[in-house]
């Protein structure tokens, strides 16, 4: 249990910090990657138009600083009460990871945003997946 405590903790710091960089640099890399990719496949363009970009930076700075603060109470109930093997912890983490991916991947097939799926979904799904799979012995 202790190696699983550790782990959330680690990968809640981690997107915390990710939530953090959105805000400040106004994109979800900073490489470009996926605003190339959004670029292409909502523009047919290899860089967002100007104006879409300055919309975009905007929109990341309270999207960034909310995913930061969510990443925060999960650290606070991992270290509170997940720790101490409290059954809601566990449902609470699972349950708001579950929404937000199942969520999030049918309104990004919905309008075509395959890039969000392989850049952000999936690798928040490989992270997550094996704590909530190999933890939840613990709780039930």
């Amino acid at each position: 249990m202790i190696f699983w405590t550790t782990y959330l903790k680690v990968i809640s710091l981690f997107f915390a910090f990710l939530g953090i960089l959105w805000a400040v640099i106004g994109s979800f890399d900073p490489f470009g990657f996926y605003d190339s990719m959004m670029a292409q496949s909502f523009f047919q363009q290899e860089q967002l138009p100007a104006d879409v970009k300055k919309a975009t930076q905007f929109i990341l700075a309270p999207f960034g600083a909310t995913s930061a603060g969510y990443f925060i109470l999960q650290y606070l109930i991992t270290v509170h009460a997940f720790s101490k093997k409290e059954k809601w912890a566990w449902q609470t983490i699972f349950g708001a990871f579950t929404f937000w991916f199942l969520l999030d991947s049918t309104l990004s097939i919905y309008h075509g945003a395959w890039f969000n799926l392989l850049l952000a979904n999936i690798p928040a799904l490989l992270l997550t997946l094996p704590v909530m799979i190999f933890s939840r012995k613990y709780f039930y």
